[in-house]
C-alpha cells in the first residue's frame, strides 16, 4: 500500500512520483519548518478518534491475540499522548529546541547562535517483525520536524497506513512531510532512488538487513540503526523469589518473546548445573500457569513449529547435553553452555549457568546485540552486578513484569532517538 500527500495510490502513479520526488521534497524543505507543536495537537485529535476495534481485528490477521493487542494500542496511547510528547521533547532536545541559542564562546572574539534543525529528510526502512512500528518511526521523524519516507515491510497488514492517514486527517498540513511506499526490500533499482532523495535512512531490523543497506547506502547520507536486541534474566540461586519468577514468566507470556525486549532466557550465577535444574523445576509451574491462558490463541501452524523444534531439541540434547523440563504450554531447556541466543518463542526459554566472575568475558562479545536484563539477586549485591552488567553492554536493568514497559522519556537502546534525528547548526 502506497501513500502520497495523504491519497493511496498504485504502482504505476508511484514510480511517477518517484521520477519528481526531489522537486517535491525541495518544495516542502522551502517552506517554514514543521512545529513540532503542530504534530503534538494532531497526535492528540488522533487519540480522541481512535477506533481500538479495527485495529485489534487487524492485528488479529497478523497473529497478535487480543490481549496482545490491547496492550500495543494501550501503549500507543501513552506514545502519542500530548504530555508524553511535550515531556519527551524537553528531555531528548532540551527546553531551547525550538529556539536560537545566543553565547560567546570561549576563547572566541565573538558570539554565536546555535540551533536544532531537522536533518530534512528521513528514509525509514522497518523491520518486518516489529507490530506497529514503521508508524511510531514515522512519528518520530516528524516530532522533529523531518520529512519521512517510509518502506513498509512485507505482510504488514496496513496497520501503519491506517494510523498515518488518521494523522493526516487530523493535521492535513502533514500530509506533505509523510511518504510510505511498499516496495520489497529485494527491489535495489526503487530504493536505491529513495536512498538517493534523503538526508538520513532509518533501518530496524537484522544484521542481514543492516548489512544490506551499508552496501548501497553513499557516504553522504546517514545510516542510523536500530538492530534486533537480546533480552535476558540473570539470577543468584539466593536472590530470586516465586514473585520474580511470576515476573518474568509474565513477560514470556504476554510478549510471545516477539519484542527485543522480551525475555529470551536466563542465566544462573552458578557453574553447577544442579543449581541451573533446581530453578527449572521451580519456574516451570510457574510459567505454565502464565501461559496456558495464553496457548489458546496461538494458530494450529505456530504451535506445530514450536513443537517440532521442541522435538529436534530432544534429539540433540544427546549430544548437547542439554535437558528439556516441559509443561502443558511451555518449557525451558537447560543447556551447560553460555551461548546468548533468541528462545523459541511463545512460551519456551533456555536456562543457562554463569557465574558472576565470567560475566564480562560471556556477554562482552554481544556487546551490541544486548538490550534489557532483569535482575534477581539478593539486594547487596545489585549495585555492582549492574555495573557489569551495564559495562558488558546491557541498556536497561528492570524487574521481570517490567522488561517490555517503556517508561516516558525513556532511551531507545540507549539512545535518544529524537536527537539523532536532529542536528545543531551554528551562524556567527
Amino acid at each position: 500500500m502506497n501513500l502520497v500527500n495523504g491519497e493511496i495510490l498504485d504502482a504505476t502513479a508511484c514510480d511517477t512520483v518517484l521520477n519528481e520526488l526531489e522537486q517535491r521534497l525541495q518544495r516542502t524543505l522551502q517552506k517554514d519548518r514543521l512545529d513540532p507543536e503542530t504534530v503534538i495537537t494532531a497526535c492528540g485529535r488522533l487519540l480522541n478518534h481512535l477506533d481500538e476495534q479495527i485495529y485489534i481485528d487487524a492485528m488479529a490477521t497478523l497473529g497478535i491475540d487480543e490481549a496482545l493487542g490491547r496492550r500495543y494500542i494501550a501503549e500507543a496511547r501513552q506514545m502519542f499522548d500530548p504530555e508524553y510528547l511535550r515531556h519527551r521533547l524537553r528531555i531528548e532536545l532540551g527546553d531551547s529546541r525550538a529556539e536560537s541559542y545566543t553565547y560567546t564562546p570561549m576563547y572566541h572574539d565573538g558570539p554565536v547562535t546555535e540551533q536544532v534543525c531537522p536533518l530534512g529528510v528521513l528514509l525509514h526502512v522497518a523491520a518486518g517483525n516489529a507490530d506497529g512500528l514503521p508508524a511510531f518511526s514515522v512519528f518520530e521523524g516528524l516530532l522533529t520536524g523531518n520529512i519521512n519516507i517510509l518502506k513498509l515491510p512485507e505482510d504488514e497488514g496496513g496497520i501503519s497506513v491506517r494510523l498515518l492517514l488518521e494523522l493526516i486527517e487530523a493535521e492535513p498540513q502533514l500530509a506533505e512531510y509523510i511518504y510510505v511506499f511498499d516496495y520489497s526490500s529485494k527491489d535495489v533499482i526503487h530504493i536505491e532512488k529513495l536512498i538517493s532523495a534523503v538526508d538520513a535512512v532509518v533501518v530496524w531490523g537484522g544484521s542481514e538487513a543492516v548489512s544490506a543497506l551499508r552496501k548501497i547506502v553513499p557516504p553522504n547520507v546517514r545510516l542510523i540503526e536500530w538492530g534486533h536486541k537480546v533480552s535476558f534474566a540473570y539470577v543468584t540461586p539466593q536472590g530470586y523469589t516465586d514473585e520474580d519468577l511470576v515476573g518474568l514468566a509474565t513477560n514470556i507470556a504476554e510478549t510471545g518473546q516477539l519484542l527485543c525486549s522480551s525475555l529470551q532466557g536466563v542465566f544462573v550465577d552458578t557453574d553447577d548445573m544442579r543449581d541451573v535444574y533446581d530453578f527449572c523445576e521451580r519456574f516451570l509451574p510457574i510459567l505454565n500457569k502464565a501461559t496456558i491462558r495464553r496457548s489458546d490463541s496461538l494458530g494450529i501452524g505456530v504451535k506445530a513449529q514450536v513443537a517440532l523444534r521442541l522435538y529436534n531439541e530432544a534429539l540433540e540434547g544427546i549430544y548437547s547435553k542439554s535437558r528439556i523440563f516441559k509443561g502443558t504450554a511451555c518449557s525451558l531447556i537447560a543447556y551447560p553452555d553460555k551461548t546468548l541466543e533468541t528462545a523459541i518463542q511463545f512460551g519456551n526459554a533456555w536456562v543457562r549457568p554463569l557465574p558472576r566472575g565470567d560475566l564480562m568475558s560471556v556477554l562482552r562479545p554481544y556487546k551490541n546485540y544486548l538490550q534489557t536484563a532483569a535482575l534477581i539477586c539478593e539486594a547487596p549485591a545489585r549495585e555492582a552486578l549492574s555495573q557489569t552488567l551495564f559495562k558488558a553492554g546491557v541498556v536497561r536493568i528492570c524487574p521481570g513484569e517490567k522488561m517490555s514497559t517503556a517508561y516516558c522519556g525513556e532511551p531507545h537502546d540507549g539512545e535518544y532517538s529524537l536527537r539523532r534525528y536532529t542536528r545543531i547548526v551554528s551562524m556567527e
